[in-house]
């Protein structure tokens, strides 16, 4: 779908906007309904058959009446998929048209149907759906050499693909900047570290998307790069002054915002940046804080609408995640989110069964009452519920009410895009493989490779990749999950003449794995201070057996620095990513540069000889 003129408007939009047009407010049923629109759900699980809300695991693939009932009665702006939610092309859509049918039957706005699909270690989508490409901060490493490109290119093949399946928002791209080698939770989501070239490739992606119909999001306001937390677990604080902000995390937004094609959301950060703000608010334990950005007038307000100028939708990042849920109640989170000024409240409530869904609706009843009270001002909330409508209208979502089924999966089996999207993933991987250092001494002509991989997956994608491209090379390969013991290392480097150490820090997620370590070893995983130590250790005495030693960072390239004196080569990817099907275009460039068959970039979208401990 092409996004069509603002002027398109329905009357069902106008009746949801009238309802906060009265200088005078009166509670009533339709305007609890008009605030359903400044609301996006997740229905990840869902139980009925007496199971606990917190025990529920059910995935939600197919739209129960209960969630329908649900979505119609407090007249939903939106719905968030996650993976549980995913399994086929056909069950998607089913699910997709049954929440839009759900709204056009009746009389209803159609909804926001989001999905975090950033690419590279963000994809909702499985791979066999979706290919995840490597991610922003391999498409800044190919910036140099190809501009923007890939860039729009990922975000087309991306907005497509997910047009097709029937989500018209992706809650992307992610345009911090990687300033903070610690960063527990950007890292390889940003392009990179420099503000200017993050905004020309966030621009390009926002117009990736938006050419394919799809609503672009543009993240974590006002920046979250240079932090040390990760907001689904704490609150991070950011120490920049105004005149830095302005330079830097600030920049990117700025110039996306001011570019000719804004992004049709924005979304805020929990994260406290006192410069912008500093005013001080009770937790619901009467503790004083700093409010965070996403609660914060004048961040949203004054910063976001009145000094850079953005008139689009600004949608909070989830108020379930820890850095807004530790501090306060969904109510009082809401409210707050809504004074500031963010138009949508992203996952305010975990709805998981029956008993959950009439905790909702008293919390939507406790939430209109307020902003009955005046805690918000009328004015306040038809300007946001008309942002709501007008963007809904400008990308024709409403264009799917009426539409056989039969029209939803015509184009979803579309083989030449699912292979565009491939060759456009494998020509990024090689784009983005850089050399850190010692780039002159390949390509490797050593036939015996001894490899120390992140995890059992790893090792199985490069054992793949180098016997598909390069058969008569020998290697083994140890995970490090559980740290070999110093026999089983030995006579391995024993029979080899090269080391390959690849390394993702920060370290990655167990759900990433993939499973192919037994239990034991990935419940109790050696920790990334460990598994460095024992690499170190392992680079030095390869070396001094004459080994030829290889780095490779398959996330972050921070760690390069520390084992520089024991490394000939050091080889950064950005990008991790293997299918179900072990295959990785990753591995696949990888292997292609050391044997000399692809050349790597020398551009980097961060420094890496910076500290990393």
């Amino acid at each position: 779908m092409q996004p069509s003129a603002y002027a398109n408007q329905s009357s069902q939009y106008e009746q949801i906007n009238q309802s906060f047009g009265q200088s005078s407010v009166k509670q009533s049923s339709e305007e609890q309904s008009a605030i359903g629109q400044k609301v996006i759900l997740d229905f990840r699980f869902y139980c009925d058959d007496g199971t606990s809300s917190k025990a529920c695991k059910k995935p939600v693939t197919r739209l129960p009446d209960a969630l329908k009932e649900l979505l119609v009665t407090h007249n939903i702006g939106g719905v968030i998929l996650f993976s549980e939610n995913i399994k086929t092309n056909k069950q998607l859509i089913e699910l997709n048209y049954a929440m839009q049918q759900s709204m056009a039957k009746a009389n209803l706005p159609p909804l926001f149907i989001a999905v975090d699909q950033e690419g590279g270690r963000v994809a909702r989508l499985p791979s066999s759906m979706l290919t995840p490409f490597p991610g922003n901060l391999a498409i800044g490493a190919s910036y140099y050499q190809h501009s923007t490109a890939f860039a729009e290119n990922v975000a087309k093949g991306i907005g497509s693909s997910l047009s097709s399946l029937g989500i018209n928002t992706n809650f992307a791209p992610s345009v911090d900047i990687n300033s903070e080698p610690k960063n527990p939770v950007i890292n390889v989501r940003s392009f990179g570290e420099s503000p200017s070239d993050v905004a020309v490739l966030g621009q390009s992606f926002v117009n990736g998307l938006h050419s394919t119909g799809v609503i672009s999001a543009i993240k974590h306001f006002p920046g979250h790069g240079d932090t040390q937390t990760d907001s689904h677990t704490g609150l991070p604080k950011v120490k920049h002054s105004k005149p830095q902000a302005l330079k830097g995390d600030l920049l990117p937004f700025s110039r996306i915002i001011s570019g000719g094609n804004p992004p049709g959301m924005l979304m805020s950060a929990h994260i406290q940046y006192p410069s912008l703000d500093s005013t001080t608010v009770k937790d619901k334990q009467g503790r004083v804080m700093t409010i965070p950005a996403t609660l914060s007038r004048k961040i949203l307000h004054d910063v976001l609408r009145s000094e850079l100028g953005y008139q689009g939708v600004v949608v909070t990042d989830a108020l379930d995640m820890a850095g807004i849920a530790k501090y306060f109640s969904p109510e009082d989170a809401m409210i707050k989110a809504y004074q500031a000024g963010a138009d949508i409240a992203l996952m305010p409530f975990t709805i998981r069964t029956p008993q959950d869904i009439k905790m909702f609706a008293a919390l939507m009843g406790k939430v209109s009452k307020r902003i009955s009270s005046g805690e918000v001002p009328s004015t306040q909330l038809a300007t946001s519920l008309q942002r709501i409508a007008l963007l809904k209208a400008k990308f024709s979502l409403n264009s799917y009410a009426g539409k056989a089924l039969s029209w939803w999966v015509s184009d979803v089996n579309n083989n030449a895009k699912k292979t565009r999207n491939i060759q456009i993933e494998k020509a990024l991987s090689r784009a983005a493989i850089t050399s850190l250092f010692g780039a002159e001494k390949l390509p490797v002509t050593q036939k015996t490779w001894l490899a120390l991989m992140p995890d059992a997956l790893r090792c199985l994608a490069l054992e793949k990749s180098l016997s598909t491209i390069a058969p008569k090379v020998g290697m083994a390969c140890l995970p490090l999950t559980k740290l070999p013991n110093k026999a089983t290392f030995d006579y391995a480097l024993k029979q080899a003449d090269l080391l390959m150490v690849g390394d993702i820090s920060p370290q990655h997620a167990v759900y990433e794995m993939k499973g192919f370590d037994s239990e034991e070893a990935m419940t109790s995983r050696a920790s990334l201070v460990d598994v460095h130590r024992y690499t170190k250790s392992a680079l030095g005495k390869a070396k001094k057996q004459g080994l030829t030693t290889v780095l490779v960072p398959l996330r972050m390239p921070y760690i390069a620095k520390e084992m520089q004196p024991h490394t000939d080569i050091a080889i950064a990817t950005f990008s991790y990513n293997v299918d179900s099907q072990i295959y990785s275009p990753i591995f696949d460039a990888l292997v292609e540069t050391l044997l000399g068959l692809n050349r790597p970039n020398d551009y980097l979208p961060v420094q890496w000889n910076r500290d990393s401990e």
